[in-house]
């Protein structure tokens, strides 16, 4: 056991290893989805067998860590995220403009 902080070096590795156990998890996860699509629904079903899914517990790690390290991404032309951001600004760019006012009528 070494004294003091650690290296920028073995938080790196550290860093690397946590991402690949996520990879992994997600893998597997993966690849007992297409096991569960390739079998025959009536057998699964007499047998109590579900789709597998991923723990939500890690997915929200997985996404803590995402966030943590500043990943984001870019939606792609003619990609549906990309219709929500644009409907996201849209709002943004509304609420802005009248403010949060709230116009109350008489009755």
């Amino acid at each position: 056991m070494s004294k003091g902080p650690a290296t920028e070096g073995r938080l790196g590795d550290l860093h690397n290893k946590v991402a690949e156990v996520m990879i992994r998890a997600l893998d597997h996860v993966e690849k007992a989805q297409e096991v569960f699509e390739a079998t025959d629904v009536e057998v699964l079903a007499e047998k109590g067998i579900k789709e597998p899914e991923l723990n939500p517990a890690l997915l929200s790690v997985m996404v803590r860590f995402l966030d943590a390290n500043k990943v984001t991404c870019a939606p792609e032309a003619g990609n549906t995220m990309s219709d929500l951001e644009q409907r996201l600004a849209d709002k943004v760019k509304r609420r802005r403009s009248i403010g949060n006012v709230v116009h109350i009528t008489d009755e």
